[in-house]
């Protein structure tokens, strides 16, 4: 009866596993790239009324003209939906403005290995944060378009650097120009800050970034080309039909077959404090952004700000009963060490409990969990998928604090 029961349950669960995974084994050659960028090179302008001539040249090789079919157009994600004079300059047929992405279609077909070298050009505004991180500056916060699924080899920002008073990151300064590079892997962002003083251009409130006026995210929105969405939504439509259904129904069977029925338990709980000691760098060792309170990771780069992690035992630490609630505390003198807290219930049996016939004894448990380089990035543009690949956007978190002559990075300590 019992192997019966097992066998039951086996069956059940190798029907949910391949009738979740048989619909997106067709994706599997998906995986490999199709294209790669080899130069993404932009030229940024800023005008007398503080808006941005920007100029997109993009080199993009074709991989393989047959999963998707040969280049023919793509979508280039831009900053926001406040741009006008979109012009088409080289290898362009037309453009259709889609607010915050350009459709760009190109002179003709390319197939593999072949190389699309297009460019095109637009007057970009709402760009700018006035005071937002010292007073008298202004700050343009820009990431371009970053492609999921598509390296990008050489990606090089060229910035006029007239009237600038800072900027981050570090860069070269060639012929009047600002000159920022870097390699993007698949779906990998760069970020950039250049700063003036409020009197530099004609700066004005009514059109400062979306993220400056309100801290939110802006009008960006993410726009697929191919069949990801479907699958996505197909994906969590699989989950809530059958997936969940399905662990309810094992587990329901497991509980009647295992004898407990509808008995009591021999079981009960009792408090567990775990502690874990936390040090984060000060600066971050990718970028030198300062730390930001509360954020376990640099929010311009990505990359970890926790220097070391490990767990303490009361007798280990200093006033311990300041640490027996759930929660981050900061420790000691370091401003960058802290107390994670975390207390969670573990069963404990007791003999003489209730056991039921052929049934086994269970036991179980639960276990709870700047350099002054100049360097704040706030991107303020998002990605949006090529034609042949994927591509999307969500703007990072707000940069820190940027100025030429200084640079405040401010800590709140957790009592």
């Amino acid at each position: 009866m019992k192997k019966n029961r097992v066998f039951f349950l086996t069956a059940l669960l190798t029907a949910l596993i391949l009738s979740f995974t048989a619909p997106f084994a067709w994706t599997a050659r998906a995986a490999e790239p199709t294209d790669e960028i080899e130069h993404f090179i932009i030229t940024v302008d800023v005008q007398e009324d503080a808006s941005l001539l920007m100029t997109y040249h993009i080199d993009w090789k074709v991989l393989d003209d047959v999963t998707y079919g040969p280049l023919e157009w793509v979508n280039i994600g831009l900053p926001n939906s406040h741009h006008t004079d979109v012009t088409g300059i080289q290898n362009v047929s037309s453009i259709t403005d889609q607010g915050s992405s350009l459709d760009i279609y190109l002179d003709r077909n390319y197939y593999e290995d072949e190389v699309a070298s297009f460019e095109f050009s637009f007057v970009q505004d709402h760009m700018y944060q006035i005071d937002r991180y010292v007073e008298g500056e202004t700050v343009f916060a820009y990431t371009p378009a970053w492609f999921d699924g598509i390296e990008v080899k050489d990606l090089t920002i060229r910035w006029n650097e007239d009237k600038a008073g800072a900027w981050q990151p570090d860069c070269v300064q060639d012929n009047g120009y600002l000159v920022f590079t870097s390699s993007l892997d698949p779906g990998e962002r760069y970020s950039i800050t250049v700063a003036y003083p409020n009197d530099a251009f004609s700066f004005s409130d009514d059109r400062q970034s979306d993220d400056a006026a309100g801290g939110g995210r802006g009008d960006y929105y993410a726009e697929s080309t191919d069949d990801w969405p479907m699958i996505i939504i197909g994906f969590f439509a699989f989950i809530i039909m059958f997936v969940i259904p399905g662990i309810g129904l094992i587990k329901f069977f497991q509980w009647i077959f295992s004898g407990e029925g509808f008995g009591t338990s021999s079981e009960d709980t009792e408090k567990k404090i775990i502690r874990t000691k936390i040090e984060y760098y000060e600066f971050c060792p990718s970028c030198g952004a300062g730390r930001i309170e509360g954020k376990d990771e640099c929010p311009y780069c990505g990359r970890s700000m926790i220097k070391s992690k490990e767990i303490v035992e009361e007798k280990d630490l200093d006033k311990p009963k300041n640490y027996s609630k759930a929660g981050t505390y900061h420790y000691g003198s370091d401003p960058n060490t802290y107390i994670h807290v975390n207390v969670v219930n573990v069963p404990v049996s007791h003999p003489g409990g209730s056991r039921r016939s052929g049934g086994s004894g269970r036991s179980g448990g639960s276990s709870g969990p700047v350099l002054p380089v100049r360097r704040p990035v706030h991107p303020a543009a998002r990605a949006l998928p090529a034609v042949r690949v994927p591509a999307h956007a969500l703007p990072p978190a707000a940069p820190a604090a940027l100025s030429k002559s200084s640079l405040k990075t401010a800590f709140t300590a957790a009592e």
